[in-house]
């Protein structure tokens, strides 16, 4: 009777663990898809200051402030820390949210879009999904993320430059992605 409820229970974490990977960012989807495509919108915007962040969130400031700063300052600049850490792991999934949208758009236009790389896209989606999940645990249990946050920046860098070659190939109708 124990082993069975075991599964049960394990069963349930698992599809809650599921649930939460595949669920949607909390920007509704009705709003991005009610506005007109500009071209801007899809460029990845924040993943291009990872080695600021890459130094903010640098474990050589704990060693500095551990002698010099006091207790009340050092909790202070933990939180900030986490605080910043947070946002930079929200601007990397509108970055990657951007360039789905992005992906998602150029298959409707373009006929050589096979099965394979629809299948790519969600294995990328899904990686990044994880790395994220991993990385806001991180950050909420006080961990270096860096390492975690460079990933995801690499990720969405070379996820851009892969839907840029695949759109300078396409002959998109005129207005597709500026109107």
């Amino acid at each position: 009777m124990t082993q069975v409820a075991f599964y049960l229970v394990a069963v349930l974490l698992l599809l809650g663990a599921t649930a939460l990977l595949l669920r949607p960012p909390r920007k509704g989807r009705a709003a991005q898809r009610s506005r007109p495509a500009v071209p801007s919108e899809f460029f990845p915007v924040h993943c291009r200051y990872f080695p600021q962040v890459r130094m903010a969130l640098s474990s050589d400031d704990a060693l500095y402030l551990a002698g010099r700063a006091s207790a009340p300052v050092r909790r202070q600049w933990k939180k900030c820390r986490r605080r910043a850490g947070r946002l930079y792991l929200q601007g990397l999934r509108e970055d990657f949210a951007r360039l789905n949208r992005l992906a998602r758009l150029l298959s409707r236009y373009s006929p050589q879009v096979k099965a394979r790389q629809e299948a790519e896209l969600l294995r990328l989606h899904l990686r990044f999904q994880f790395l994220y999940q991993v990385t806001v645990f991180r950050i909420l249990l006080g961990r270096p993320a860096a390492e975690d946050l460079g990933r995801m920046a690499s990720l969405i860098g070379s996820l851009g430059s892969r839907l840029e070659q695949a759109a300078l190939s396409l002959d998109l109708p005129a207005g597709v992605i500026s109107s």
